[in-house]
């Protein structure tokens, strides 16, 4: 069943697939960016972006500053291989960790997803460890994939050190990237990295996932909420139909109409709206609902 609400009737074809320079030109930043509406040259066809490996990578300047995010650089994507270790501490006297993945340029510990992961753990009544996935959250080639490695690989050891603890993941703009794209295949993923997939345990720990403005975004999937309209998909085009099977039942994907960042051709200040038009209160009620069930009350 879709959660939230539609907009609109389905369009003869689907925009959502095509993306345009001047589409990704627009920063997917924090709340209140600006971005192009949807009556300027936004919605002009052109080819998707091509998934980014070794030979295909957005290039950055020498000094690997953050100045050339816009246009050919394609904002966060690219490969990355990483080989560092990962925290697989288990959280003292505490039944479910809250991973939080940050939007570009937040800070960690201090994005919006923070605040509505304690909501959650407030309705399972403190009985949930809030940690940030840290991961670069930049402009920088390679950041998303950096995160997804970073990710897959932190579930994997956690679920083997702390049997019993269960799993809830937030995930917001960029970071809502890297959450889909590690509970996918390796081959489905839009950016190279080092293929690693999650772990029957560390999949069966997740009880709930949460997606916020996910540049990937399907908008005829069955597990997207929202106002958006269902004709139009992410900026990068929408992730294939069964990447994310394995989570349904566990997995919200929230998107509002015009973000245009779920939705090709929308607007900035819409992508920023999630903390204020009701979809935290939403989206804590399905989470707090999901691990309680999990954990038997």
């Amino acid at each position: 069943m879709r959660h939230g609400h539609r907009m609109r009737g389905r369009r003869a074809a689907r925009i959502g697939r095509t993306a345009t320079a001047a589409a990704l030109s627009c920063m997917l930043t924090l709340a209140g960016a600006g971005c192009g509406s949807s009556d300027d040259a936004s919605r002009a066809a052109s080819a998707a972006p091509a998934p980014t490996t070794s030979a295909s990578a957005p290039t950055t300047d020498p000094a690997g500053s953050d100045a050339g995010h816009v246009g050919s650089d394609m904002l966060f994507n690219g490969p990355d291989h990483w080989d560092g270790a990962v925290d697989a501490s288990c959280p003292a006297g505490k039944d479910v960790r809250i991973v939080i993945v940050r939007g570009t340029l937040e800070k960690a510990g201090d994005g919006s997803l923070n605040e509505l992961a304690r909501m959650i753990d407030e309705g399972v009544g403190g009985r949930a460890a809030i940690d940030d996935l840290d991961y670069p959250a930049s402009w920088k080639a390679g950041s998303e994939a950096r995160g997804v490695n970073m990710l897959v690989k932190t579930l994997n050891a956690q679920a083997d050190a702390c049997p019993g603890v269960k799993t809830a993941l937030l995930g917001y703009s960029q970071g809502a990237m890297v959450v889909g794209d590690a509970l996918s295949a390796p081959g489905a993923r839009f950016n190279e990295d080092d293929g690693q997939r999650l772990s029957e345990r560390a999949l069966a720990d997740i009880v709930a996932v949460e997606l916020f403005g996910d540049p990937r975004f399907d908008g005829s999937a069955d597990y997207g909420a929202g106002s958006y309209d269902v004709a139009v998909d992410g900026i990068l085009g929408a992730r294939g139909d069964d990447d994310l099977r394995a989570l349904q039942g566990r997995l919200v994907s929230y998107c509002n109409a015009d973000d245009f960042a779920c939705q090709l051709g929308g607007r900035g200040d819409a992508h920023g709206l999630y903390r204020s038009n009701g979809t935290f209160d939403e989206a804590s009620r399905y989470a707090v609902t999901r691990i309680r069930t999990a954990l038997g009350g």
